[in-house]
């Protein structure tokens, strides 16, 4: 769920899109199709992400204002910052549709080692900056305003004779704690 003041949005996998306010049911909505990434919310805006790629927009209100769609299932909850929508697609690419209209802004995406897992880690926003991990061991802040690279930092470094022995995937949601920002990949490994 995405918690906003006093207002809570949730969504159930079967395309069930809820309001409380203060525990009580202000409103309940079909979104029509199969929900796979959670919810994400400003407490203007509520966005959630289909298997098949599809994002969908409400309003507070619960009316469905626009549709996108990014390259692979939306597997963790979109983010709302600087009048974007990130999301994060199940094939590792980062994307920012406007959040008036949902049109594409700017797609982040770097290779994949040989051999990746299948992870619901998410996108956190630090000011201007998306930060995520990705397959590879990599922490990446992304500046909202185009896309690009602002900085990279190592989380986990592959090692080992097999394709499995060497996944360092980060497979956690960036945590921010003032200016660090922390961590975990596969086998353990935590960076800040």
């Amino acid at each position: 769920p995405a918690a906003v003041g006093g207002s809570v949005f949730a969504a159930a996998q079967d395309g069930t899109l809820v309001r409380y306010d203060n525990g009580a049911e202000i409103w309940r909505v079909s979104a029509g199709q199969a929900v796979s990434g959670g919810v994400g919310s400003d407490g203007r805006l509520v966005v959630i992400g289909t298997p098949k790629g599809e994002v969908l927009a409400f309003d507070a209100e619960g009316r469905m204002l626009w549709r996108s769609r990014v390259s692979s299932e939306v597997l963790a909850a979109p983010q709302i910052a600087e009048g974007l929508v990130i999301v994060r697609s199940g094939d590792n690419r980062i994307f920012a549709l406007d959040q008036a209209d949902g049109k594409r802004r700017w797609v982040y995406q770097r290779a994949t080692p040989a051999l990746s897992l299948r992870t619901t880690s998410g996108v956190a926003i630090s000011g201007k900056f998306a930060l995520a991990g990705f397959p590879g061991g990599k922490l990446v802040a992304i500046a909202l305003n185009n896309g690009a690279a602002a900085w990279e930092a190592t989380v986990a470094l592959p090692r080992g004779a097999t394709e499995l022995e060497r996944v360092a995937d980060v497979t956690s949601s960036p945590v921010i704690a003032g200016r660090e920002v922390c961590a975990a990949a596969y086998q353990g490994r935590v960076a800040c």
